[in-house]
């Protein structure tokens, strides 16, 4: 009988408790999970749902839900892991700005930040689910319209269920980034 092994990513979450683990079976292969998020609301994440993605051989995605927080904090490379063995930091990697950590000598704690991840909504949705100045997404209608789902489609996603998640999904963190690339997804 195999035992399993289990690691637990983060202890504690301020009004959650515990975050989200992950059990591999010894010699079971796990260098084939990746980070993503898709733009579907979650129980869990608000407007955007995040996740450690593993492709399944019949074609589907074995799910594990995360919080924004885990995603920084395993993308940043502070907690080594399947999605990260190497605890490199992937926003660095693949040129996504304004997203990490630094260590906040006042209070003495790790602070998370990505900008990025915080417009994500915008492919999704017309206006303004947070309000104030940037309260305008990127869609004119209520949901993206088939040209802005086509740019989407480059990304590995034919829909708004599915994930994005490994290389496709920091290519779009850094793609979105660019104000040409903005223009052209709302201008489709």
């Amino acid at each position: 009988m195999k035992k399993k092994i289990c690691w637990l990513l983060f202890f504690l979450v301020p009004g959650i408790g515990l975050s989200s683990y992950a059990c591999f079976a010894p010699g079971a292969p796990t260098n084939g999970s990746f980070l993503g998020f898709n733009l579907m609301p979650g129980p869990n994440n608000g407007v955007v749902n995040f996740a450690i993605v593993t492709p399944l051989p019949d074609g589907r995605n074995s799910i594990q839900a995360i919080t924004r927080s885990d995603f920084i904090r395993l993308a940043s490379g502070l907690v080594r892991t399947d999605v990260n063995p190497k605890g490199e930091n992937l926003f660095v990697k693949y040129e996504v700005e304004e997203c990490g950590f630094y260590r906040d000598s006042v209070f003495n704690k790790t602070r998370l930040y990505c900008n990025t991840l915080d417009a994500l909504w915008k492919l999704r949705y017309k206006s303004g689910i947070y309000g104030g100045s940037d309260s305008l997404g990127w869609t004119k209608a209520t949901v993206p319209s088939m040209g802005q789902m086509s740019l989407l489609q480059a990304y590995g996603v034919n829909s708004l269920d599915d994930y994005f998640f490994g290389e496709n999904a920091f290519r779009l963190l850094h793609d979105m980034q660019s104000y040409a690339w903005q223009s052209r997804y709302q201008g489709t």
